[in-house]
C-alpha cells in the first residue's frame, strides 16, 4: 500500500479517494508518507474531469438506459449542480456517480494532501489529463453501463458495504484483501469496466512514473489502492522491483 521503489526516490502509495463518514481519520502511514515527499503526484485533477461529463447536444441518456433503470435512477438524481441534470449525462459518467449517492462519505486522500500541499507550496503534478480520463472511460460499453446500473440498484446497500470493508483492509495496509473486496463488488466484474478504471490507465502511466525513476527528488505517487494489485497492477507495469516502507521510514 505504501512501496518503495527500489534505489530510486519514488514511492507509491495506495490511496482511498473517498473515505466513509463513520472513518474519516487519515492514518499515520499515509501522513508520514506525505512528510517524506518534495513533489507529488496524482492521477489526475477531479476538476478537470467535470466539462466531460455532459454529453452533447442530442438525445437524453433516458433513451440510452432500461425503462426501469430510468424510471428508478432519475427521481433519486441531485436536481442542482454539475451532475444535474442526469438526462444531459454521459452513460459512463451516471455509471461512476450513481454508487457514490449509496454512501456516507467524506472526502478521501487527495483532497487532503492538495490542501496541505498548498498550504505548505509543495508542488504537484498529474499523470493524466481530464481528456484522457473520459476517453478511457468512454470505452465502457453502454450494455456495461445498464447492466452496473441494474445491479445498483438491485442492491442500494453494496456500494456502502464494499467501502466499509474496503477502508478496514487499507487502514491495515493490505492491498490484496482490498483488491478482493472490491473484485466481490457486482459491477468490477463487469466486462469493460476494470480495463478503463485500472489496466489501460495503468499502463498509460507507466512511463511517466519511470521518467522519475533518476531524480533526486523525493516523489510520492498517490494512486487509488486497486491501482496497486492484480493481474496488470501499476506495479506490475512498472517493472521495477519494490519493497514495503515500514513505518518511520
Amino acid at each position: 500500500m505504501y512501496l518503495q521503489l527500489i534505489g530510486t526516490n519514488v514511492r507509491l502509495l495506495g490511496s482511498m479517494h473517498l473515505f466513509p463518514a463513520s472513518s474519516p481519520r487519515m492514518p499515520d502511514w499515509v501522513s508520514q508518507a506525505f512528510d517524506w515527499s518534495e513533489t507529488l503526484v496524482f492521477e489526475s485533477d477531479a476538476l478537470a474531469i467535470l466539462p466531460f461529463l455532459k454529453r452533447e447536444s442530442g438525445t437524453s441518456l433516458e433513451h440510452d438506459l432500461p425503462v426501469d433503470v430510468w424510471r428508478r435512477l432519475d427521481p433519486s438524481w441531485p436536481s442542482a449542480g454539475p451532475l444535474a441534470p442526469l438526462s444531459e449525462l454521459r452513460p459512463w459518467a451516471a455509471l461512476m456517480v450513481a454508487p457514490t449517492l449509496c454512501q456516507r462519505v467524506v472526502e478521501g486522500v487527495e483532497p487532503r494532501m492538495l490542501r496541505e500541499a498548498a498550504a505548505q507550496s509543495k508542488p504537484h503534478r498529474y499523470l493524466e489529463t481530464g481528456a484522457e480520463v473520459a476517453a478511457s472511460l468512454e470505452s465502457i460499453p453502454l450494455a456495461t453501463v445498464s447492466t452496473g446500473l441494474e445491479l445498483l440498484l438491485a442492491d442500494l446497500t453494496e456500494p456502502q458495504r464494499t467501502l466499509d470493508h474496503m477502508q478496514e483492509a487499507w487502514l491495515r495496509r493490505d492491498t490484496e484483501a482490498v483488491y478482493r473486496i472490491a473484485a466481490q463488488s457486482p459491477m468490477f466484474s463487469l466486462p469493460g469496466i476494470r480495463s478503463a478504471l485500472l489496466d489501460g490507465r495503468n499502463r498509460a502511466w507507466a512511463p511517466h512514473i519511470r521518467r522519475a525513476l533518476g531524480s533526486q527528488e523525493r516523489t510520492l505517487v498517490v494512486v487509488g489502492a486497486l491501482h496497486l494489485a492484480g493481474e496488470g497492477s501499476l506495479v506490475e507495469c512498472l517493472g521495477h522491483p519494490v519493497e514495503p516502507v515500514s513505518l518511520g521510514g
